[in-house]
């Protein structure tokens, strides 16, 4: 008996790791449809991390490389602090303006917020069916 929950709780996780990350690639993928591309490589740096395990459950990472981190909170934000303190808003630029719209939104600031937006009822119905044992 013990076995057998032991190979369930295996099967489990290994199906949840499965799901997490082909939807994190999903949302990823989305990401990059929606990136700012005006000066870096934003699209390059954007990355899925593994699948962790905590007490309280498992998660995986998304987001960009840690050497773009400050320019990514900026696109992603809108917005920025120059030195003299003030806030400037981010406009895109002719080359993000020329991407399309993509599952309704368009290409530039929120562009991970905007893609996971896209994506909340199909992660959520991925998970539960997983949890659910299909």
């Amino acid at each position: 008996m013990i076995d057998r929950l032991e190979r369930m709780e295996r099967d489990l996780d290994q199906r949840l790791e499965e799901t997490l990350t082909r939807l994190a690639l999903k949302v990823i993928a989305d990401a990059k449809r929606l990136a700012p591309i005006d000066e870096g490589d934003l699209e390059a740096a954007l990355i899925v991390g593994a699948v962790k395990k905590a007490i309280a459950g498992m998660y995986i990472d998304i987001g960009t490389s840690p050497e773009v981190d400050g320019y990514a909170v900026v696109q992603h934000e809108g917005f920025r602090k120059i030195k003299a303190g003030a806030i400037v808003e981010m406009t895109p630029g002719e080359k993000t303006r020329s991407k399309p719209s993509h599952g309704g939104f368009m290409p530039g600031k929120k562009f991970l917020e905007n893609a996971l937006k896209m994506n909340e009822d199909l992660i959520l119905q991925e998970l539960k069916s997983v949890l659910e044992g299909g």
